[in-house]
């Protein structure tokens, strides 16, 4: 099967919305509130890239939003997280005055 081009638009996306969603999302949130943020935006990448390919009906649907949340949840906890990129932004758009953590050895 081979994936068609709004599950590649999902896809490609979905590896850039982490960024978008840590300027949204604040440090001092829970785990599963910053999921159920990531589930609407992966709902909105999955709708929006089915429809604008022309591909809006029944499992095409289903099928880009599965895509765009797993690529999120992938770009994001193998990529963004681990290079200290999608924490920073978090940190750098906080309302909540959070303090910068201590560089390590210090």
């Amino acid at each position: 099967m081979h994936p068609t081009d709004a599950q590649l638009w999902a896809a490609a996306l979905g590896y850039l919305l982490p960024l978008a969603i840590a300027v949204v999302a604040q440090p001092r949130w829970t785990g599963a509130v910053k999921g159920l943020l990531m589930l609407v935006v992966a709902a909105g990448d999955g709708l929006g890239t089915a429809y604008f390919n022309g591909e809006f009906g029944g499992k095409s649907i289903v099928t880009c939003l599965l895509v765009a949340a797993v690529a999120i949840g992938a770009a994001y906890h193998l990529l963004w997280k681990p290079s200290g990129i999608a924490p920073g932004i978090e940190r750098a758009t906080s309302t909540g005055g959070v303090p910068a953590q201590q560089p390590r050895g210090v």
